[in-house]
């Protein structure tokens, strides 16, 4: 199952400072949010949502996991910050269903 992450929200101060918040879409309807914080000291990440309720249920660090890596996959030297991938990618994630 393909979902699309979408960039909601960001305040990258810098690479080593910042925060940013991802929407998981599932056919244009929004699944859970993906919230990411970060500075120099400490990194934190939070699935808001219901995992085992997707389309296609899976563990929320493989959903978070999933969309850092997809975007870092996407990401250039023409990118500054990771959100900059937005502007000229749509970003994916394939969660398959273990049933």
């Amino acid at each position: 199952m393909t979902y699309e992450i979408k960039l909601l929200e960001a305040d990258i101060r810098n690479p080593m400072d910042g925060n940013m918040t991802l929407g998981l879409h599932h056919e244009d309807t929004l699944c859970g949010r993906l919230e990411y914080t970060w500075d120099d000291k400490m990194f934190s990440s939070v699935f808001q949502g219901n995992a085992p309720s997707l389309p296609s249920p899976a563990h929320p660090t493989l959903i978070l996991h999933r969309a850092v890596a997809a975007i870092y996959a996407l990401k250039t030297a023409d990118h500054a910050v990771l959100t900059d991938v937005f502007r000229d990618h749509v970003v994916t994630i394939t969660i398959e269903n273990k049933e």
